[in-house]
């Protein structure tokens, strides 16, 4: 259809603005003759406001994006079709669209069509847009997560995965080819990538486990199986994966981390041959862990316990005190009942958070370890945190990665804009620092005794040149038990910039790896050189 509209027959206006695509005609002055009805829905424009009007008064520049010139990318592309007389595309157009709540991103494909008259110019443009926000927001969101999985990876020497259910796709983080020898494109891009590896005697027993968690809508699993690596041996795993949920209660994505324990797993066969109480302990030390006397008193609690209760370390007298009141004497008549039957215990409850004093739900499982006579010998139990089941996030995803962050060895603070203000720190930090209420204050105020080390200097080159810094084993006492007892260590401390989605600094993250052992070890050895060479 040759779309001279401003003369066409009445009847051709309404199938012009009829059509399903998105079509905008304007004069060689850029000025809109017509448009279907469709784009101006698409766009939140009305049509007696737009005819007649100059096109970039009715689409401006989002005022919020400065750097972003959206006109200026379609005035070239409109005056390309003008100069040439021939059609001219762009691939991926950023023009926000204004609206009654403000700008919204908005992402399009363009093509614009020059109509030449019989005296060979050009009489109008016939400018073809595509939305393509979607896609691009959804490549964006999809390089968020492996970017997310990429940062988890390196932060606990793991190989980070995430699975999405729905569409049966596997993406991979960092540290596969390290760890196992594959590269990911080798890996296969769908959940057979994962099934094919597990050791053909080890996959039932996991695949119901996994079943099990799905069933009963749990929001974490944890396996340990073992895993084929490209050279053909298989390597102990411990797996843990933490699953969403949609509205309808069916899982929809993973995301997990996997853990190399071929070493750990030598050495708990060795300790099952000298010792089977340690070999089950060993198993539940991802969680929170504990054991006790066959009449009850509670012997000994793992490290997770300590971390997250802030009770002193060794210490397992008055555990009772970190529950929440409204639950401890259902509690201790549980346990209770259970010593008197010696029957497995399983309890919901609350346990209290020592950095902020909130409290999570926790489900506790304790089993009875017999002799040959069926004689309690000693119970051992775990705790999993449930808190998202019992109280359901808004962002399940943001608290799934919050939580694998939390249990990083990496410390780790994130400071926003030029005046570096605290957006989020791990629990680590408050190690090394102590409390400072960090969330919403600056760098000056969260770290004065810094000022004179040149560190604000420091992230402002961060911030401003977009350079990585390293400081690497730097000296400094950390209040490891958070009781008021400092002790000597050496940190690995990384600066790098965060960047937003046009590319423009936004941010530090800090990033901070405990060395001490290292450091000291390689003092020993240099120390002990030096001997040698001077006898």
């Amino acid at each position: 259809m040759h779309p001279n509209i401003a003369t066409s027959p009445p009847m051709l206006e309404p199938i012009f603005r009829a059509l399903p695509g998105l079509y905008l005609v304007l004069t060689p002055d850029l000025v809109i003759l017509e448009a279907t009805d469709a784009l101006l829905e698409q766009t939140h424009v009305k049509r007696a406001e737009a005819m007649g009007q100059h096109v970039f008064r009715i689409f401006p520049n989002n005022p919020d994006t400065p750097l972003l010139d959206s006109e200026g990318t379609v005035y070239r592309s409109l005056q390309q079709a003008l100069l040439h007389k021939k059609p001219y595309h762009t691939d991926v157009l950023r023009y926000d669209i204004p609206t009654a709540d403000g700008f919204k991103e908005r992402y399009w494909k363009t093509t614009t069509i020059p109509i030449v008259g019989e005296n060979g110019e050009v009489q109008y443009l016939v400018h073809e847009i595509r939305d393509i926000t979607d896609k691009i927001l959804g490549d964006r969101l999809n390089q968020q997560r492996q970017e997310q999985l990429n940062l988890i990876s390196n932060a606990t020497k793991a190989i980070a995965w995430e699975y999405d259910i729905v569409n049966d796709r596997m993406i991979w983080g960092e540290g596969l080819q390290e760890i196992f020898g594959y590269k990911p494109e080798e890996m296969g891009k769908n959940g057979d990538s994962w099934d094919s590896r597990v050791h053909p005697d080890d996959f039932e027993r996991v695949q119901s486990g996994i079943r099990e968690a799905l069933a009963n809508k749990q929001s974490t699993w944890k396996g340990e199986y073992r895993f084929r690596k490209a050279d053909g041996t298989y390597a102990y795993i411990l797996d843990q994966g933490y699953t969403t949920y949609n509205a309808q209660g069916e899982p929809i994505r993973t995301i997990g981390s996997i853990i190399d324990i071929t070493q750990s797993h030598d050495t708990q066969e060795a300790l099952k041959e000298s010792d089977a109480r340690f070999h089950h302990l060993l198993e539940v030390l991802p969680h929170m862990a504990w054991t006790a006397s066959p009449k009850g008193k509670v012997l000994y609690f793992n490290e997770n316990w300590y971390s997250y209760t802030g009770m002193r370390s060794g210490q397992t007298d008055g555990w009772i005190s970190v529950v929440h009141p409204e639950d401890s004497a259902t509690v201790l008549t549980n346990w209770h009942n259970a010593i008197t039957s010696g029957a497995s215990y399983e309890l919901e409850y609350r346990i209290r958070h020592h950095l902020d004093g909130s409290y999570r739900w926790f489900q506790e499982r304790g089993l009875p370890m017999r002799d040959a006579d069926g004689n309690i010998t000693l119970w051992i139990g775990t705790f999993t945190d449930i808190d998202d089941q019992k109280n359901p996030p808004e962002d399940r995803e943001d608290i799934q990665l919050e939580n694998m962050l939390r249990l990083s060895p990496v410390h780790l603070c994130m400071l926003n804009g030029p005046d570096h203000v605290c957006q989020y720190v791990t629990p680590g930090v408050y190690k090394l620092y102590g409390n400072r209420n960090y969330i919403g204050r600056t760098a000056r105020e969260l770290w004065p005794e810094l000022e004179s080390l040149g560190f604000f200097r420091m992230l402002d080159e961060v911030y401003t040149k977009g350079r990585v810094v390293y400081l690497n084993e730097y000296f400094t006492q950390i209040d490891q038990d958070l009781n008021g007892d400092l002790r000597d260590a050496y940190f690995n401390f990384k600066y790098q910039p965060l960047f937003d989605s046009t590319s423009r600094i936004e941010g530090i993250m800090i990033s901070a790896v405990e060395v001490t052992n290292l450091v000291k070890a390689r003092q020993r050895a240099e120390a002990l050189a030096k001997g040698e060479s001077g006898s």
